[in-house]
């Protein structure tokens, strides 16, 4: 069940404007210009693409995913179908044919949007790696380190077209050194999305276990 708040957090970091990063800002003023951006989005929708890498076995999948404020989300994969409410969470997969169902539990360690973006930068030290090149476009790169084990993130680097200040790719680098890149490939913010999008309609005819 930890997989929504997560997916919702990292993705989220990469729709996120960030003004005024040249002109010598620090990685540290990078990140509250993040912050106060991230207060101005009440919903987005994104279209993206995933590689995970382990041992140099790599899965490659596509999906899409709805956010809102108050812990709101729901990430549409291949295979699978993940939603909360901010209260229930609700897994679906294709593969079991299967919904597991369960309370949604936030707390300080729960990477949830809002979690992530009100510790930093007190709780990361963040560094500016420099100018790339990625799909033709320049970009900066921005890299993310907790201060203190949390038993989950070794580190997440991000980069940032230096055109508009959009964050194009996030990657999540695991304590297991499993690497997770996101792409966005489309965005769409302050759309309006109604709630009832957050609330998971059950499919007839599959097997339904409530944790709760």
């Amino acid at each position: 069940m930890k997989t929504i708040a997560r997916s919702g957090m990292f993705i989220l970091l990469m729709l996120i404007s960030v003004e005024g990063m040249s002109g010598g800002e620090t990685a540290k003023e990078v990140l509250e210009h993040i912050q106060k951006k991230y207060e101005s989005i009440s919903d987005a929708t994104l279209n993206f693409s995933q590689e995970v890498t382990l041992s140099r076995i790599k899965q490659q999948q596509r999906g899409i995913l709805f956010l809102k404020k108050e812990n709101k989300y729901r990430l549409e994969l291949e295979r699978q179908t993940i939603v909360t409410d901010g209260r229930t969470v609700w897994s679906y997969s294709s593969l079991n044919n299967q919904v597991l169902i369960d309370n949604y539990r936030d707390n300080k360690k729960t990477l949830s949007p809002e979690n992530i973006l009100a510790a930093a930068p007190e709780d990361y030290f963040a560094t500016l790696l420099g100018e790339e090149k990625l799909g033709g476009m320049n970009v900066v790169a921005l890299k993310l380190v907790p201060k203190k084990d949390d038993g989950i993130l070794q580190s997440l680097k991000l980069w940032v077209d230096d055109s508009d200040w959009l964050i194009r790719k996030a990657e999540i680098m695991d304590i297991n050194e499993k690497s997770t890149r996101y792409t966005v490939e489309r965005v769409k913010l302050n759309s309006g999305l109604d709630d009832s999008r957050f609330i998971y309609q059950i499919p007839a005819d599959v097997d339904v276990v409530d944790l709760r």
